[in-house]
């Protein structure tokens, strides 16, 4: 095998049917309401929500279908499947394996799900490329599917930003074509911030027990504390374009040669990062897609490669996480 035409060699992305407008009547709280840290979370025309009925398997696994299809490979092929699905039906186990059941994957191929919100897609870009220059497997499945439209308060002013989608990737030997290698990574953590943005329930005392039960919980949503609000506008604004900037520095490539594609969860924060970075490119669906929390890097990476909107031979993907830190991972396009 030659590693250095290993990679991703094909890429598929799924969006829900069904848009939702900024008039949208689920949010009409929001606006004649605002609550604290409303103008944090800009750039929103349209956004793609399941619809009743469906679920993540409505666009997890038609976008590996179409990754699995494009890349030639046979589904019984593939060693690893990596990624996630959040918020899954259970708390465990992930929905991931619901979908190597709906693929009839072989029962050998190991289901890993990667858990690290919201740079689910760089990590397991990371876990692929180290497995197959191990020699460990050699076709990887990736997908990342998200339903956060489901997993907000509309009483929130994130939920205004909330999309949902899927992306999938295989991962491996290029017999032919282009694929896009990992090059570098580079990460910044600061867990001070941890607990300060969170998906948990609101408890809720009973002053009079029911069946002995003394405490009521919500369904479970995105939380932003104040800690987190801060967190946003200091991390969140300055750490991501710091982490690309030392990436490329410790890789030697300009920002001119590079295509940028990130987390985008506002304008706030992707104007930003790019006035900073100034790449040659900066892939954005935010008016379109809107944030589509853990999958805006993948599906705007199919989307990128689809739509023929990456010129440059070298991709950096831009991630951020609520605990907080933020990836830079440098992908590098291979043609033969």
């Amino acid at each position: 095998m030659n590693k250095n035409n290993t990679g991703i060699i094909s890429s598929a992305y799924c969006l829900p049917s069904k848009i939702r407008y900024n008039d949208d009547q689920i949010f009409d709280w929001l606006h004649k309401n605002t609550p604290e840290g409303t103008n944090l979370f800009q750039g929103y025309c349209k956004r793609r929500v399941l619809s009743e009925g469906e679920d993540l398997m409505t666009i997890m696994l038609p976008a590996s279908q179409e990754a699995i299809e494009k890349s030639g490979i046979d589904a019984g092929e593939i060693d690893f499947l990596l990624g996630t699905g959040s918020i899954s039906e259970y708390r465990n186990p992930n929905v991931l394996f619901d979908l190597h059941r709906q693929l009839k994957l072989s029962k050998s191929c190991w289901v890993i799900p990667v858990e690290d919100e919201f740079s689910n897609f760089n990590s397991a870009l990371v876990v692929a490329d180290s497995l197959i220059k191990t020699g460990r497997a050699r076709n990887i499945l990736i997908c990342i599917g998200g339903n956060w439209t489901r997993n907000v308060s509309y009483k929130t002013p994130q939920a205004i930003s909330a999309a949902d989608g899927a992306a999938a990737f295989i991962v491996g030997p290029a017999a032919a074509g282009e694929s896009w290698s990992v090059k570098d990574s580079y990460t910044i953590i600061d867990s001070d911030y941890y607990g300060s943005m969170t998906t948990r329930s609101d408890k809720i005392k009973l002053d009079t027990p029911v069946n002995d039960h003394h405490e009521l919980y919500t369904s479970s949503y995105f939380h932003i504390n104040d800690d987190g609000l801060k967190g946003f506008k200091d991390f969140g604004v300055h750490a991501p374009p710091q982490c690309a900037v030392e990436l490329l520095k410790k890789t030697g490539i300009n920002s001119n040669d590079v295509c940028v594609v990130s987390h985008q969860a506002s304008d706030v924060l992707t104007k930003a990062w790019n006035d900073v970075i100034k790449p040659a490119e900066y892939i954005s669906t935010i008016k379109e897609y809107g944030n589509m929390a853990l999958v805006n890097v993948p599906v705007n990476l199919a989307w990128g490669i689809e739509q023929k909107q990456i010129t440059k031979s070298l991709v950096l993907s831009l991630t951020i996480g609520p605990d907080m830190h933020t990836n830079a991972l440098l992908l590098e396009k291979n043609t033969r």
